[in-house]
């Protein structure tokens, strides 16, 4: 099936594409366009005019046929629905409709990858939201070039996604379409995967691995071999062969192929139910565990482009207001695929969301700009985007919320009970986590279901073990490793190891810290930093590090990581032996190929009569500096009665900018209805001339 979805303007560029359609493509054409609900539409016996093929309205439940094109009527809403076509009534608000949008999504879910959508020129951004899930599901993406296009509107704001395949002109688009759904890769079925596919598959991923720096081996080979199919439809490529020669020498394929494997789509408030459940039950009990003073922290896996990130806070916005909390929250939101994040940090998203955000959340957390959507500083403050791979990156930690909605089912079921106890690792008691509904969690002595069917786990109290990390990392050949070491070892003369003794005793205490923050050796005085708590012992650093030294210590190895140069913390006053100490930090990596998966962290006391001196110097500044810090306050007291005056102002212009686009929006879609009836009477018009002169 290929859906077309066109808005203003969209009858003409209609009948040039139908003209390019051939008697026998073997495809079934559906047309859904905006139509005045009001008025019969004769846009069928336009289009057959020019069509090669036959043209009909549709009415009730049809069957689809090959080398057909069904064109909506007014006042419906069309779903796809296996073999057939079915109405349904339009919604009653004009702001709710999305007609190009609803029939895409049920494509999507009903036709697979054996379809493609097509948006022609129109105003809005109805069919953005629904081309990106049959996208997700390896369908054919297709937009009119916006040079072209009567209205740019709708093929601009598909464009913007990020996610479509072709940007074509209206006579090239037929031919590309029909080549690509023709196009039938000759790919071994899923049981015959392992034996006849698995060294192909191999250097396709080792291609992806060497050129992008991704490992997609741990992915379920299903998931990995319908997107390669997809992508060799692209090429009209139908051996595994070409396909990776294609890929040995064209690296922009390669780029490709792994934008199709991190394609994920999400949408607000997607699966209603969950989110309801979450605000009814889960964020009321966090909200109430937890102190005061302590911050709530989420973790949103797999974000995709923000839409989920920003719902979470959204409710927890709603629930802060409800019930007058200052709670601090923190929201981390985390993905592999830099340009959805990169639309995340926007923040703006088209006006379609309207089918998906209540008129009511929309006014109260975004702002519309130009037809689309940007989300307010208030939701967009509460969320940290941040590329990260759960799957080989230490985890974030002290969380109360994991959400990581499908994203298991695209991995290996080997991996996921690892990747689960690296969930439980991550929670803080009492902690949640909310999977996709197709999703479970089998390990039941780490979670207790809280609803299976929405996907949602609590924590069972119970030691957590450290996670394997990474989960499957880029791993080296140990052999070479061994060898390398003991080739180190053995070359190491007599002197060096005594001038390394020697350093040792008369250096500051010194800890080495390996990748995983576990310490592999210590200095001889390197103890006196450490406290050993009662449990299971362990080697990782944060669990015997003195409190006090934790924050710093944690900011400088991760400064150290990204950084050449050693990375210095703030001096930490802290009592040794009883008396004052002033203790700075300095941590730096490793830059050799030995070491620079270590960090060396050193430990530099001083004396407590330098740490009085200061203090005393201290108190000497203090004195001069009261005063100044009055005058300071005053003068900032004076600046905020003056930003606040300005942002009130700010606030009652834009809301009265607000009304005025929404009125704009209004007589836009209503103009939209005009242009489209303007264009049936002016064909009819033509046609009755037509006839007229016949006779």
């Amino acid at each position: 099936m290929v859906a077309i979805g066109a808005s203003a303007g969209g009858l003409s560029a209609l009948k040039l594409l139908l003209a390019t359609v051939p008697a026998e493509s073997g495809v079934a054409f559906v047309v859904v366009v905006h139509l005045s609900p009001d008025h019969e539409s004769h846009l069928s016996e336009i289009l057959q005019v020019r069509a090669n093929i036959p043209v009909q309205q549709i009415v009730g439940d049809v069957k689809l046929e090959p080398n057909r094109v069904y064109v909506i009527p007014p006042g419906q809403n069309l779903s796809a629905i296996d073999s057939h076509l079915r109405l349904t009534k339009l919604e009653t608000e004009r702001r709710a409709r999305a007609p190009v949008d609803h029939f895409f999504r049920t494509l999507a879910k009903s036709h697979d990858g054996n379809s493609a959508a097509i948006i022609l020129t129109g105003t809005g951004s109805d069919g953005t939201l629904g081309i990106q899930e049959v996208k997700q599901k390896g369908g054919l993406t297709v937009v009119q070039d916006p040079v072209e296009a009567e209205y740019d509107g709708m093929p601009r704001s598909a464009i913007d996604t990020g996610i479509i395949d072709l940007v074509l002109p209206l006579e090239e688009m037929v031919d590309y379409v029909l080549r690509f759904l023709k196009t039938q890769p000759r790919l071994p079925p899923p049981e015959d995967e392992p034996d006849a596919a698995r060294p192909l598959l191999a250097s396709i991923l080792s291609v992806v691995r060497a050129n992008q720096g991704r490992d997609f081996s741990r992915y379920k080979q299903s998931t990995i071999m319908r997107r390669i199919r997809r992508r060799m439809q692209l090429a009209h490529v139908e051996e595994l062969t070409d396909y990776l020669e294609l890929l040995q020498t064209t690296p922009e394929e390669v780029g490709e192929l792994v934008n199709d494997f991190s394609i994920t789509v999400t949408s607000f408030f997607r699966d209603p139910e969950v989110f309801d459940e979450l605000s009814e039950k889960i964020i009321p009990r966090l909200f109430n565990a937890s102190h005061e003073e302590e911050s709530l922290r989420i973790w949103s896996i797999g974000c995709s482009t923000g839409e989920e990130a920003y719902t979470l806070a959204i409710l927890m916005l709603e629930h802060a207001e409800k019930t007058n909390s200052d709670r601090p929250v923190q929201i981390f939101a985390s993905d592999m695929h830099d340009m959805s994040l990169k639309r995340a940090r926007e923040g703006l998203y088209p006006g379609d969301i309207e089918a998906d955000v209540s008129q009511e959340r929309l006014e109260r957390f975004f702002k519309k700009e130009n037809g689309a959507y940007r989300i307010k500083n208030e939701v967009r403050d509460l969320v940290v985007f941040s590329p990260h791979n759960f799957l080989s990156d230490p985890p974030f930690s002290r969380i109360n919320l994991i959400v990581c909605r499908n994203v298991l089912i695209y991995l290996q079921r080997t991996l996921q009970p690892d990747i689960i106890e690296l969930f439980h690792y991550a929670l803080k008691a009492p902690g949640y986590l909310l999977l996709g509904t197709a999703e479970t969690v089998t390990q039941s002595h780490l979670f207790v279901p809280e609803n299976k069917t929405n996907g949602l786990y609590s924590r069972r109290n119970v030691p957590a073990t450290e996670p394997k990390l990474p989960v499957f990392p880029f791993t080296r050949s140990g052999r070479k490793d061994e060898d390398r070491t003991n080739k180190a070892e053995r070359a190491l003369p007599s002197y060096g190891a005594m001038h390394h003794r020697m350093v040792e005793r008369y250096a500051p205490p010194s800890v080495l810290v390996n990748s995983e923050n576990k310490m592999v050796h210590l200095s001889r005085r390197a103890g006196r930093y450490m406290m050993h708590p009662g449990g299971v012992p362990s080697s990782n650093i944060f669990k015997l590090i003195r409190e006090e030294l934790q924050v710093e210590l944690n900011a400088a190895l991760q400064g150290a990581s990204s950084a050449t140069e050693p990375c210095i913390s703030r001096p930490i006053v802290l009592k040794l032996d009883g008396e004052p100490r002033e203790v700075t930090l300095y941590a730096r990596r490793g830059s050799g190929e030995e070491d620079d998966i270590y960090t060396l962290v050193v430990f530099d006391e001083r004396d407590p009569v330098q740490v009085q001196a200061v203090r005393e110097g201290e108190e000497r500044l203090g004195a001069d500096s009261r005063e100044l810090e009055l005058e300071l306050e005053l003068t900032k007291r004076r600046l905020q009665t003056a930003i606040d005056e300005y942002e009130t102002g700010q606030e009652d212009m834009r809301a009265s900018n607000e009304e005025l686009q929404s009125a704009n929006e209004e007589l836009r879609s209503t103009l939209e209805e005009l242009e489209t009836s303007k264009e049936e009477l002016q064909s009819i018009n033509e046609e009755l001339q037509t006839a007229n002169e016949v006779a």
